[in-house]
């Protein structure tokens, strides 16, 4: 018996250690995700997701993140949110660091998230990441050609209301939208969004049996945490985030992960 507590402790240790070493690396997540009014041009159009980065570095400048997208195909790279950590103000070189090797490369959009809006500066950030390339989307919307077809590209900011998004949407066109909440489901689907790309939820931070424990804004067992979710005609896709928080618990079961995700039009039925 008296081995027991022993053998417990050792086991305890070992999962974090486990978890300390699994967090320190990251994972490609590959997704097809089929959208009905996806002009036929953009068949296979391919967006590469970068969320919640939280100045995390991997390597300097993120160039070891950098050399695995480099070897990768994919049109665009969309930074959904917290890039910055507000928690650590003095490391905001390195999420800057990774943005603009990105923006170097790929064009790379990026919407604001809770610790953008948080950490002060709203302006003075949105100025420093343009100055780089990356294109801020500040409850705007971009327009992508291929050919005649056009798919619209929309991001929404931290206080964003139902009322100001509504205007984004161009009425029966594919729109992707780019915004850190995915708890404001039911918003995007409200407005008509195609297909909204997020972020914010760490993948619920401690994963058990393929579900999160815990979520900022959807508190215990969250509903979004990972992967697609449907409401209506509107599809979410929920990135469990690119790095660690600061302040919440660390991420167990739960690597880190980047996003390869692959628009497919509909299929014509014969």
């Amino acid at each position: 018996m008296i081995y027991a507590p022993i053998a417990i402790c050792i086991l305890g240790l070992g999962a974090l250690i486990y978890g300390w070493l699994d967090t320190r690396r990251f994972a490609l997540r590959r997704m097809e995700i089929r959208l009905d009014r996806l002009p036929p041009a953009f068949d296979g159009f391919t967006i590469l997701q970068v969320s919640d980065l939280h100045n995390n570095a991997y390597g300097p400048d993120g160039l070891d993140l950098i050399r695995v997208m480099e070897g990768l195909s994919f049109d665009v790279v969309a930074i959904t949110g917290d890039l910055l950590d507000r928690h650590r103000p003095a490391r905001r070189d390195k999420g800057y660091g990774f943005a603009r090797e990105a923006a170097k490369r790929w064009p790379t959009y990026f919407v604001q998230g809770n610790h953008e809006w948080r950490i002060g500066g709203w302006q003075g950030i949105k100025k420093d990441l343009s100055e780089m390339g990356v294109r801020v989307l500040d409850n705007e919307r971009v327009s992508i050609a291929r050919g005649s077809d056009r798919l619209n590209l929309l991001g929404v900011g931290e206080k964003v209301t139902l009322k100001e998004m509504q205007p984004l949407i161009v009425p029966n066109t594919c729109s992707i939208l780019l915004a850190h909440h995915p708890e404001r489901i039911d918003e995007y689907a409200c407005v008509g969004a195609d297909l909204v790309l997020s972020g914010h939820a760490h993948g619920g931070q401690v994963r058990l049996f393929g579900h999160g424990l815990f979520s900022p804004d959807q508190g215990i067992l969250p509903r979004y945490t990972s992967g697609v979710y449907v409401q209506g005609k509107t599809k979410l896709y929920v990135s469990r985030g690119a790095g660690n928080h600061s302040f919440l618990p660390p991420r167990v079961f739960n690597r880190p992960q980047i996003d390869l995700i692959t628009l497919k039009a509909k299929t014509l039925s014969r």
